[in-house]
């Protein structure tokens, strides 16, 4: 895995308060050891309520500077500090009791901010061991409290946490049958032969099992990668009582003779996902250097031999982690099976048109408000395909453009015959005078092939033209992914034009003056342009 160096500014020890006023342009990196914030002696004469008092006002720099800037503050805090086991043998010591309340603290803060990520150190150093993490000497003499290895764990957690902030998780997760999903070669011992269960080793191959279905429940798809005879692996799906993951928990699956190289090509074309959304867990060596060589952009795993280390291998594994998960995610793999189901009976009739009628298509627009805000900051930071700005929208961010008169925005859900999909796109535009610049205009890939682009574009012309504006101003930029959207724009009445072309007097010049000119601009005038695919969506 390639990693990514960041640039660090250090500031002087103590100076965190100078830092959170000053700077609003850039991340924050906060390393807190609680000791050296509140000492233990104020323990000795005050009560745990007197010194929560001593915690908001040790917090209030950092809830100014969150409440003053949208840019990610990163906050790492240790609260751990040498205590004698039998002071905690009968109930919590006065210094646990103050630590559950910073921890407490941080992460109320942390629900009102989501710009506010927090590590918590205790726990990444309880991984290592708390007395190897910390390092006295290194406090007396240079004011650090951690070892080298402390620091070490303490870099590569922030290295994690922002490589979330900029890169989504994964979404697949392939898994091999035999030796992976469960001991032995089915097609050699048979069903009562392979090793799976509650007994040993047997255990393991279930406890893994169930590590992948916790992982569904939060929205991964698990899918299956098989070289084998397709009856035989189904058939210890039915009958195996030591089975977790059943049929019906995976989005598809390749059981064949054929490279497991171009079944995972297949897969991505089928969901309609990029290579780099998929993890490959395969027990065989061969297999996974195969795939390293032929698709890189696959995240092949170096499986440690012992199988039973791979629950908790899966369970901690940083790739699927996300920071919150919502109930769309954990519609995702229902709604892939729609998507697969989608693909495969398109495929089969020859008028598209004729097949996308009888469907029943439903979309709806929604408002951005206080309950769908949390989907479109998820649209806004996952949408990489069908996304004609890749533009990272958060939370904050879109609330103050829902309540802003100057912008048009709204979300759309869809139903149809294969299933509720869910809140899959958004559009957000915005008004100066006649011209209108669109700002945002995205849509979840898995809805591809239905044509509700379309029909989200018609709507929001249909609002633009209500609110009097004459002249639709549109920019694509172009990204590693999202070429599947680079002829949208053409395709639907907006023509290109270049800034040399465009008289200073016409009404839309300062709204494109306004952008970065990263990418190509398109026009068109609201009244004229005619909208295709309408006709899929009619009653």
């Amino acid at each position: 895995m390639l990693i990514k160096h960041y640039q660090v500014d250090f500031g002087e020890y103590g100076d965190w308060p100078k830092v959170f006023t000053d700077n609003k342009e850039q991340s924050i990196l906060w390393v807190i050891l609680l000791e050296d914030l509140i000492s233990p002696d104020r323990l000795l004469d005050n009560t745990i309520n007197s010194i929560q008092d001593d915690v908001k006002v040790i917090l209030q720099p950092l809830v100014s500077h969150l409440n003053n800037t949208l840019i990610p503050t990163l906050v790492a805090f240790a609260t751990w500090r040498p205590e004698s086991v039998i002071t905690q043998a009968q109930s919590p010591s006065s210094w646990k009791k103050l630590a559950n309340l910073f921890r407490e603290c941080l992460y109320d803060l942390a629900k009102k901010c989501p710009n506010l990520h927090l590590i918590t150190l205790d726990d990444i150093f309880a991984e290592q061991g708390m007395v190897r993490c910390f390092e006295a000497r290194n406090f007396y003499l240079s004011r650090c409290r951690m070892s080298f290895l402390g620091l070490e764990c303490l870099a590569s957690a922030v290295q994690k946490v922002l490589d979330r902030i900029e890169k989504t998780a994964k979404k697949v997760l392939v898994l091999d049958c035999d030796n992976t999903l469960w001991g032995g070669v089915v097609g050699e011992v048979g069903l009562s032969g392979i090793t799976l269960g509650s007994d040993g080793l047997g255990q393991a191959f279930s406890d893994f099992q169930r590590a992948a279905k916790r992982w569904a429940s939060q929205g991964v798809l698990l899918t299956i990668a098989s070289k084998n005879n397709e009856a035989e692996v189904w058939k210890v799906f039915e009958n195996h009582h030591g089975m977790q993951i059943r049929k019906e928990d995976l989005v598809t699956w390749r059981i064949n003779w054929r490279e497991k190289t171009e079944n995972l090509q297949n897969m991505a074309s089928e969901l309609d996902l990029g290579l780099d959304s998929f993890v490959f867990w395969d027990d065989n060596p061969l297999e996974r250097e195969k795939m390293r060589l032929s698709l890189p952009e696959v995240t092949t795993i170096d499986l440690p031999k012992d199988v039973t280390v791979w629950p908790s291998l899966l369970d901690s594994f940083d790739a699927f982690a996300r920071f919150s998960v919502t109930s769309e995610d954990r519609k995702k793999v229902q709604q892939y099976k729609q998507r697969s189901s989608f693909v495969t009976k398109k495929k089969q009739v020859g008028d598209q048109t004729a097949f996308l009628k009888s469907i029943d298509l439903q979309p709806t627009a929604l408002s951005l408000a206080e309950e769908t805000l949390p989907r479109a900051e998820q649209l806004c930071m996952k949408t990489n395909q069908f996304n004609l700005r890749t533009i990272r929208h958060t939370a904050p961010i879109l609330k103050k453009i829902s309540g802003d008169s100057n912008y048009e925005s709204f979300l759309v859900k869809l139903t149809d015959r294969f299933g509720d999909h869910g809140i899959v796109c958004l559009a957000i535009a915005r008004i100066k005078g006649e011209g209108t610049f669109l700002d945002t205009f995205l849509m979840s890939c898995r809805i591809l092939g239905r044509h509700l682009e379309s029909w989200v574009l018609n709507e929001l012309i249909e609002r633009l033209i209500s609110r009097g504006c004459k002249w639709l101003i549109a920019e694509f930029i172009p990204s590693e992914r999202n070429q599947v959207a680079s002829t949208f724009l053409s395709e639907h009445g907006l023509d290109k034009i270049e800034l040399v072309n465009l008289k200073d007097s016409h009404p839309v010049i300062q709204l494109i003056k306004k952008e970065n000119n990263q990418g190509q601009f398109y026009i068109a005038e609201l009244k004229s342009i005619n909208i295709p695919y309408q006709e899929v969506f009619l009653k």
